[in-house]
């Protein structure tokens, strides 16, 4: 008799712990489901590389670089960084949702060959920032790209892209230890005539298109 009065009295606290726990449980997952973690989730997503502060043109690119060179070698603060207000342009949901996105004060074509139609489209506004050194590293990334929109000949884009190369391989080493603009300027000052032989270089480049274009000869003559 008291046996089983024991096994009825261990079998209900058995009971009661499952309950405690599955409580317990069932409130941590309300916990994760509440929006402010998806709304947190949404906040944090990465946006693809921008490419708006890229150079229209290989002259202008230059003459950006040369503006920056002057900036990070002075003694002046570096300035803001550039703010672009995009616009994300939201196809479809689920898995076979895409993205395409545009400045706010330019609005794009989106349909890229394909009918969007019979999807559901969403927008969403950003804010991106660039900064100068950023700016900077971009545009010598860029440069062979730029070089090539142009009909600039053969070995004056293979001098574009060879010297591009090395210069990137030594900004990305000198900025691979450092955090922060103003350590990153700290290491781009140290390489400053590095930079200063790039730009040079770069200007040379684009000094020999203009002098070898028909057309501004043409021009300076009448």
């Amino acid at each position: 008799m008291h046996s089983r009065q024991a096994l009825e009295q261990i079998c209900c606290g058995v009971a009661v712990i499952f309950s405690v726990v599955a409580l317990m449980t069932g409130c941590n997952q309300t916990d994760a489901a509440k929006p402010n973690a998806e709304s947190n989730t949404a906040r944090v997503k990465k946006l693809p590389k921008m490419k708006f502060h890229r150079p229209e043109s290989f002259p202008v690119a230059v003459a950006r670089l040369s503006e920056i060179h002057e900036v990070i070698v002075s003694d002046n603060p570096l300035p803001d960084p550039k703010v672009f207000q995009v616009v994300e342009v939201i196809h479809g949901s689920g898995a076979g949702a895409h993205s395409h996105y545009h400045l706010a004060s330019n609005p794009t074509d989106h349909s890229h060959g394909h009918d969007h139609a019979d999807q559901e489209s969403n927008e969403k506004k950003h804010e991106v920032e660039v900064d100068v050194i950023t700016e900077m590293t971009d545009i010598v990334k860029w440069m062979p790209d730029i070089a090539g929109d142009t009909d600039m000949d053969k070995d004056l884009w293979s001098s574009v892209k060879t010297e591009s190369g090395d210069f990137q391989s030594q900004l990305r080493d000198a900025l691979s230890e450092v955090n922060g603009r103003q350590e990153q300027r700290k290491a781009i000052q140290a390489m400053a005539n590095k930079l200063l032989t790039f730009t040079e270089s770069m200007a040379a480049i684009a000094k020999e298109m203009d002098d070898s274009d028909p057309g501004n000869h043409e021009s300076q003559e009448e």
